[in-house]
């Protein structure tokens, strides 16, 4: 059964679990997803333990990391026990970049023009101090896609790795992810997908589609806040990656504190670094809970009708639409611009209508599962008095 605007309703009966929404328009959820009513619960069950236990607590806080580790593992298709918690991607893009040695024959890094620029940050950077070429493909004339076919012939015997984003964050236009693996693969370089514009709002699927390393974090559709990064490995390569940034908590017996070479952890624990954010991870598990309950196919199909209906809207109402019009290309949110965008977007911020601006693009309109169409049809007919004024 489902209602009207087409949501099933026990979706919509999930509303009251994200207090804000009875506080605000929330379609922000891009950028920062609602928090769940139970994360405050969750931080005072880890300073519970903090103040009875004291450091007996570490008996129940690393088995909880694990844990919600693979809670983000089922949200993105991951293999289980593949997923480690970082504090962010930057911090997760170091550790895996310290595996490799950008003065060989493989020495190219691939990446695109629409990806997230503190990534681009970090690959230029890299290879301008050890070495290596950064080849970057550009977008497309449209300005919202980069062409498939221009990435994959950018790939070659000489690539090392392939960086790039599934779901773009400007445009949310979606990666056809398959023949980049293929690609790739195919000349022996190794995929580097960032999901995390993807991650609780529509399929990742990485063992199924093959792919290497995946990076992301929580801020955004999967509601679990700030300082919750991931990394997760391909069980068929990750016991060949010997990162150079590791931590205490990477070693195979990090409480005998061995004063030698580091001996790696099995599996994907030699990247878990040093002292892990646990207070992070017990606030995110009610967000990546939700998710994995709802289950991704179901929150894709909710999220593609109220994108299309968005989308609509603005063209109807004469606005410019940055994002890709066919929704089987498009991610979670829709990027709007109906002229004086940033101004637009301040005004809608003081009529509580959480929306966000994204210069030389438009504003972000982003909703989950637990919106409706009638929120969205709020913002669009906001939009329109305002960019009338």
């Amino acid at each position: 059964m489902t209602t009207s605007d087409g949501a099933h309703p026990e979706l919509l009966d999930r509303r009251s679990d994200y207090p804000i929404l009875g506080r605000r328009t929330y379609l922000i959820n891009n950028s920062l997803g609602a928090m769940h009513r139970e994360t405050r619960r969750r931080l005072d069950d880890y300073a519970d333990l903090w103040d009875t236990e004291g450091v007996v607590a570490w008996n129940t806080w690393f088995p909880e990391m694990m844990r919600v580790a693979d809670l983000v593992g089922a949200a993105i298709g991951a293999t289980p026990g593949t997923t480690v918690l970082r504090a962010n991607v930057a911090d997760a893009l170091a550790s895996v970049a310290s595996c490799f040695d950008l003065g060989g024959p493989r020495h190219r890094i691939v990446t695109t023009a629409a990806d997230w620029p503190g990534t681009h940050y970090f690959w230029t950077e890299q290879v301008r101090r050890h070495g290596g070429e950064l080849v970057v493909v550009p977008y497309d004339e449209d300005g919202i896609t980069v062409s498939t076919e221009r990435l994959v012939d950018a790939i070659d015997d000489r690539t090392l790795l392939v960086s790039v984003s599934l779901v773009q964050f400007r445009t949310s236009a979606l990666l056809d992810l398959a023949p980049v693996v293929d690609a790739a693969h195919r000349h022996g370089a190794l995929v580097l997908l960032d999901a995390y514009q993807a991650a609780g709002c529509l399929p990742v699927n990485i063992a199924a589609n093959d792919v290497d390393i995946c990076v992301g974090g929580s801020v955004k559709f999967l509601c679990g806040g700030p300082g919750n990064g991931w990394l997760s490995v391909s069980p068929r390569l990750v016991e060949t990656l010997r990162p150079a940034a590791v931590g205490w908590i990477s070693h195979a017996t990090p409480f005998a504190f061995e004063w030698d070479d580091i001996r790696y952890a099995d599996g994907i624990g030699r990247f878990a670094g040093g002292t892990p954010n646990v207070p992070a991870a017990y606030a995110a598990a009610p967000g990546y809970q939700a998710i994995v309950d709802i289950g991704i196919e179901r929150i894709r199909e909710r999220s593609q009708s109220l994108t299309q209906l968005l989308l609509d809207g603005a063209l109807e109402r004469g606005f410019t639409v940055r994002s890709p019009h066919d929704a089987q290309r498009r991610g979670g949110h829709v990027t709007i611009d109906p002229g004086n965008a940033e101004q637009v977007h301040e005004a809608l911020i003081e009529r509580k209508i959480l929306v966000d601006y994204r210069p030389g693009g438009g504003i972000r309109i982003g909703p989950h599962f637990y919106n409706t169409a009638d929120e969205c049809r709020e913002v669009l007919d906001a939009m329109a008095e305002l960019a009338r004024r």
